[in-house]
């Protein structure tokens, strides 16, 4: 089909002045999106101008190229990145699509028109510059830890525990893993490249999971003792780790004084309104899920409520030198609480991380920045699990999954997202992937070299399998560290990771969806640092030339980030030689 007859819906042209499709950066430069029909577009230009000044806006603007960065099957999504003039910005795109041209503005697309005048920008009324995300939580690797089921030392001996490896593996089952076993595995992660540690619940409950927490202001005694925590902190912040505590406002536990206060003494409890009571509700009051009573949901618009959550969120980071909260059942909870939540846990620690577990779309959470870092990403985990694990989707559908995912929120916030092929609510990798390690370490490539942090959940490194929650949850498989194949390989993928800005930090574009089972995809800094990353999804080995994009064609040679070999560079391509499920990234050679 010729450029003149190409078929442009005006209607496939989308753009809202505001969240994830315009907002500044930490730096002053500010971030516009635009979205338009898969294919229907040529060229974009942003035409940007100070709202105020002699004559009218649009007869001084600045035209800004846009690139096309994403495409989710359906629709190919724009950006310009620029430092404006002015931070009071009119603005509006002017598009090409063959030899027609034509106006996105407020009011509506249409084709371009002559005058100057006749165009009706968009107004950013002030881009403010975006609230910093702490530089240590950004792209580096994390690591998920179950408290009950990681390491132990000196289990109090009145305490009935089940052995270290048992199947019963139920919530009513405690394996008595504690603080110091988790403190004598410090040197493990380190190893690892870990540079975050998440751990779920620590507080006092009856569960090995204590998502029913019955005090918050006590660790409970199965796992040790304040002072046990701000060791295992401390030890962490010596090994260059941070730690992340699990923090559940969403609903508490039976035991919790001021439910049973409530429950018993009704409506004359000062406690009462903290919950929700009514007959409509199966147990008598609201529960997390339907059919949970055993977590009663708390009331965070109660304003004594909610100052008590605040003094817990501030308290835990102060006496324990703990790095930030991992939010449970963020999105049910009151929004403003969590508003009132960042304020208070920055006023302690300012550059403390506050991230949402939220298993959909989070821009409500995590866009403006007055709420959380980043959240739990299970929307780029439902996209890892229908292709690497099932097959329930192509390498093309899956990579339009991979852009939907990118162009959800700005940078700064893809940076934060916590990625995860496993967690304790969910089958591990292997399992899924009906016990391929193939399968799992292609997995693992592409999520340590995706953006975002690269979440492991503990023994995943190790290739432990594990069901549904709560199979999931087996028991450290310590014993089968040595001359572990699956550990070296996550070592070199962190080491690889670790070492690379562009890993890291970068951005991601698609560069290529091969009809034999490679992927490649670029990621590349603001200044220019580049990793090409392919990974063969193929059960066939490939051999083939791979064409490199500009930043990397005129370099002699390339060095492969995991393996440290050098690649051959003839006429702008490599020579691509990769085992099923391996991956290679490349990048210029340092010096």
């Amino acid at each position: 089909m010729s450029k003149e007859k190409r078929s442009f819906h005006p209607a496939s042209v989308f753009h809202q002045p505001f969240g994830e499709y315009r907002h500044a950066l930490p730096d002053g430069r500010v971030c516009i999106r635009i979205a338009t029909g898969a294919g229907e577009v040529d060229e974009i230009a942003l035409r940007c101008a100070c709202n105020y000044g002699a004559g009218l806006p649009f007869e001084r603007d600045e035209r800004i190229p846009m690139e096309r960065m994403w495409r989710d099957g359906a629709r190919d999504v724009w950006q310009a990145v620029f430092l404006p003039r002015d931070p009071r910005l009119v603005y509006g795109f002017d598009l090409r699509a063959g030899r027609r041209h034509f106006l996105c503005d407020e009011s509506g697309v249409r084709p371009l028109p002559k005058s100057a005048g006749a165009i009706d920008g968009f107004h950013f009324a002030h881009a403010y510059p975006a609230e910093e995300k702490p530089a240590w939580a950004r792209g580096c690797v994390g690591y998920q830890i179950f408290p009950d089921r990681f390491r132990r030392r000196d289990v109090p001996g009145e305490e009935p525990v089940e052995p270290w490896g048992s199947r019963r593996v139920a919530n009513e089952y405690r394996f008595g893993g504690n603080l110091k076993g988790a403190l004598d595995a410090v040197p493990y992660l380190q190893s690892l490249g870990v540079g975050v540690v998440y751990m779920t619940p620590l507080f006092l409950s009856d569960t090995s999971h204590r998502y029913n927490t019955f005090d918050y202001e006590q660790i409970d005694p199965l796992l040790g003792t304040k002072e046990d925590l701000r060791a295992l902190c401390d030890a962490l912040h010596a090994a260059g780790i941070r730690l992340v505590l699990d923090g559940v406002f969403n609903h508490c536990g039976l035991g919790f004084a001021p439910f049973a206060d409530a429950k018993a003494r009704g409506k004359a409890s000062p406690y009462y309104d903290w919950f929700f009571f009514g007959e409509q509700y199966p147990c008598g009051y609201m529960t997390f899920g339907e059919r949970w009573a055993y977590m009663p949901k708390l009331n965070m618009k109660n304003p004594d409520c909610a100052a008590y959550f605040l003094r817990v969120g501030r308290t835990w980071l102060r006496e324990v030198h703990a790095d930030g909260w991992r939010l449970d059942v963020s999105p049910e909870v009151y929004p403003d609480f969590w508003r009132q939540f960042r304020r208070a846990v920055l006023a302690e620690k300012p550059d403390a991380v506050l991230i949402a577990e939220c298993w959909n779309d989070a821009r409500e959470w995590c866009v403006a920045g007055d709420m959380f870092d980043g959240t739990m990403h299970y929307v780029l985990s439902g996209a890892i699990w229908g292709f690497f694990a099932g097959g329930a989707l192509t390498l093309p559908e899956f990579d339009a999954r991979v852009n939907r995912a990118m162009a959800l929120y700005p940078q700064q916030v893809q940076d934060c997202l916590w990625s995860l092929l496993s967690s304790h609510d969910t089958a591990r990798m292997r399992t899924r992937c009906g016990g391929s390690l193939r399968r799992l370490r292609a997995a693992a490539f592409f999520q340590m070299t995706h953006p975002g942090v690269p979440v492991i959940y503990y023994g995943d490194e190790l290739g432990m399998c594990g069901g549904e929650d709560p199979d999931c949850r087996r028991s450290m498989a310590w014993d089968r560290m040595d001359g572990n194949p699956t550990l070296a390989y996550y070592r070199s993928l962190t080491r690889m990771r670790n070492g690379s800005r562009a890993l890291r930090l970068g951005t991601f574009r698609t560069h290529e969806v091969g009809a034999d089972g490679v992927y490649a995809y670029l990621r590349e800094t603001d200044d220019g640092e580049t990793a090409l990353c392919a990974l063969n999804t193929s059960g066939a080995r490939v051999r083939r030339a791979l064409r490199l994009p500009p930043q990397l064609a005129g370099e002699r040679t390339l060095v492969e980030l995991r393996t440290g070999k050098r690649v051959l560079v003839r006429g702008g391509q490599a020579t691509l030689r990769l085992a099923p499920g391996e991956g290679w990234a490349l990048a210029r050679e340092r010096g």
